[in-house]
């Protein structure tokens, strides 16, 4: 088994484990430790499921300073089974998953 298929199929699982729920990046990588995948080897595993039309990723942005080098992408499964609905079932856990992200963070941080 190559590299990039372990990598792909690795990604799959840890997205599979959380059901139909988005993951950040940064929670991706730290399910993918288990199976000592680092951040280059999920970045392509990345980009070939979303060529493959595996995955739906958003790279969000906030304007936070403090957020200038955070890794804000979120990444959700699409689940092939619903046809036609599938990237906007997966685009809605996306942005449920930015949405309470950014209301929790919004509510406890202070710029000062």
């Amino acid at each position: 088994m190559s590299e990039s298929v372990s990598a792909k199929q690795s990604v799959i699982e840890v997205l599979r484990g959380r059901g139909k729920k988005a993951l950040f990046a940064t929670e991706l990588l730290a399910g993918l430790r288990r199976f000592s995948i680092g951040m280059n080897e999920m970045d392509r595993a990345l980009a070939e499921l979303e060529a493959d039309g595996v995955v739906v990723l958003r790279d969000n942005f906030c304007a936070d300073p403090h957020l200038a080098e955070v890794d804000l992408r979120v990444i959700a499964l699409l689940e092939l089974g619903l046809g036609d609905q599938a990237h906007g079932a997966a685009l809605h856990e996306i942005d449920s998953a930015w949405n309470n992200w950014l209301g929790e963070y919004l509510a406890n941080h202070r710029c000062g």
